[in-house]
């Protein structure tokens, strides 16, 4: 066995280093070191950052183009046009069978659609309808991580004074409304009073009346009823009675991005200011010392005249300036005469240099990957994209999207639907069978419902749907899949393609639905079934 040995030739001791296995051991540089963090309850985190967070998310809405149409498309993404009822109630237990209870959702959904898009019916101010106040939810949720509303009931006479049907109306509060009052013994918890068993029973809004702001307790609920419907990503501030906005971990890259560009194009337009300089020859500092020491040269015959010609030489070149203009960018953009001896010289802008993209579009990515977009989506830069690339991107993206929609405005929407049926049985404008106390016997299984957003885009449409004819014949989705995954209503579909189909052939003409090849009443080996071929003379 080799040792090592020191200066004396004695043999070293050596140092056997225990093999160790731990987290973070390889930190050897201090890089993680250097970052400070503890380990808290999340709602502290929530309670101490939040309104910051609201202010400044809510800023980058309103001032950065590509932050606002990120919103918009994330909107779009979610709801679309509409957020659009699909009732799936349980009614076996009163007595429905199926066809009865298809012709009972389906007079849910049309008064449902009917008060829903009356602003003056749905919203407590008679301003927005219920898909705007989704819309307007899913924004605060994006700045402030959370969305509200409040439940109100107006009376018979208030009613009567505004020519109104019914009573059920909604108000989008903004996050910012709801205090952070704290006080752990009476157990409030940022504007919202808790009790023992840790659920919300209370909420305390800011609300300014006359140009006075006073806070007012509204209660969570007024019996089976919401009165504050409060909706979050609670898996993504787990145990926080308040949520914060999805951008936060994004922020300080967009505000890098919108330096670097504001950096850059000052840069560029300094460079276009000064994109052309006239090389002159006349005297610098040096050149006059020299005519200083010319004067003051002693034994040199002429040195004075010398000085005195070459002085008379600039003024002459110097006046030339003053009388012959130079003008490039103004009104007249045009070179009238240079002075003599002097030459023109025009330059180009180095910025944004090559490096300048690939930087701005690394900066992109970590934000389309925090917001839940695309990166084509947010940079509007599709150069790069192809096929399979935008089907990657949107099979990445759109389970987000979904997921989303079910925990913001599908959850709101659900809350105010629930507090308009229940108005709409008690007062008997929806007919049940055993009337409202069937209803209140039952609420859970008579309100179920889910609720349609936009379909998932489509790279190249007519490669989906062979795709899908492919599953659908082959036994690997069902027609209530793929209806779901456009925002459709498999049996909505099918109710409109038996009418058309009665219509085509009442009219002599062949409908157009119906397999192209093979399955069940088709024609000889497995071939399309007669009118059905393609060619149709095949």
């Amino acid at each position: 066995m080799m040792k090592l040995l020191d200066h004396r030739g004695v043999p070293m001791p050596s140092r056997e280093v225990a093999p160790q296995a731990r987290y973070m051991g390889h930190d050897r540089s201090g890089i993680l070191s250097m970052r400070r963090a503890v380990t808290r309850d999340v709602k502290v985190d929530v309670r101490e950052a939040a309104s910051r967070a609201f202010a400044l998310a809510f800023d980058f809405m309103q001032n950065s183009g590509r932050i606002a149409g990120a919103t918009d498309q994330i909107i779009a993404d979610m709801i679309g046009p509409e957020l659009k009822l699909n009732c799936q109630p349980d009614l076996a237990s009163l007595g429905y069978d199926d066809q009865e209870k298809a012709a009972w959702c389906r007079m849910v959904e049309r008064e449902w659609r009917r008060w829903s898009w009356n602003p003056w019916e749905c919203d407590l101010e008679g301003k927005a309808s219920v898909q705007e106040m989704l819309d307007g939810a899913v924004r605060y949720y994006l700045a402030g991580g959370e969305a509200l509303a409040t439940i109100d009931f107006l009376g018979r006479g208030d009613r009567r004074r505004y020519g109104l049907e019914t009573g059920t109306k909604v108000r989008l509060v903004s996050p910012h409304r709801l205090t952070r009052y704290s006080s752990p013994m009476e157990g409030w918890d940022q504007g919202i009073y808790h009790d023992e068993l840790g659920r919300p029973m209370s909420y305390r809004f800011r609300r300014s009346e006359g140009g006075v702001e006073r806070d007012i307790d509204v209660m969570a609920r007024a019996g089976a009823v919401a009165q504050v419907i409060h909706v979050m990503d609670r898996g993504a501030t787990p145990n926080s009675p308040r949520g914060i906005t999805p951008m936060a971990p994004a922020f300080k890259v967009i505000a890098q991005s919108d330096q670097f560009a504001d950096a850059t194009l000052t840069t560029a337009l300094l460079q276009t200011a000064f994109a052309a300089t006239i090389k002159s020859p006349e005297p610098s500092e040096t050149a006059f010392e020299a005519l200083q020491q010319l004067n003051d040269m002693d034994g040199f015959q002429g040195n004075k005249d010398l000085a005195t010609d070459l002085m008379s030489v600039w003024e002459h070149r110097v006046d030339a300036l003053k009388t012959k203009s130079l003008s490039i960018g103004g009104d007249t953009s045009q070179v009238n005469h240079l002075g003599p001896g002097e030459e023109l010289e025009l330059h180009s802008s180095a910025t944004p240099g090559p490096q300048y993209q690939p930087f701005q579009m690394g900066l992109m990515q970590e934000v389309a990957r925090c917001l839940g977009v695309t990166l084509e989506s947010l940079t509007m830069d599709h150069s790069r994209a192809s096929y399979s690339s935008v089907r990657m991107a949107v099979a990445t993206i759109w389970p987000t999207i979904a997921r989303r929609r079910e925990r913001i405005p599908a959850v709101m929407a659900q809350g105010i639907y629930e507090a308009w049926l229940d108005e709409a049985i008690g007062t008997g404008r929806i007919p049940l069978k055993g009337g409202y106390q069937a209803f209140a016997a039952n609420r859970e299984k008579v309100v179920d419902a889910e609720w349609r957003g936009p379909a998932k885009p489509s790279a190249d449409p007519y490669k989906d749907a062979i795709a899908r004819k492919v599953q659908l014949e082959t036994g690997q989705t069902t027609l209530k899949q793929i209806a779901s995954e456009e925002g459709r209503d498999w049996e909505e579909d099918l109710d409109q393609i038996t009418r058309e189909v009665e219509r085509f052939r009442e009219a002599g003409v062949t409908p157009p639905h119906g397999r192209m090849s093979g399955g069940e009443g088709a024609g000889p080996l497995g071939g399309a079934a007669d009118g059905m071929r393609e060619p149709a003379d095949g």
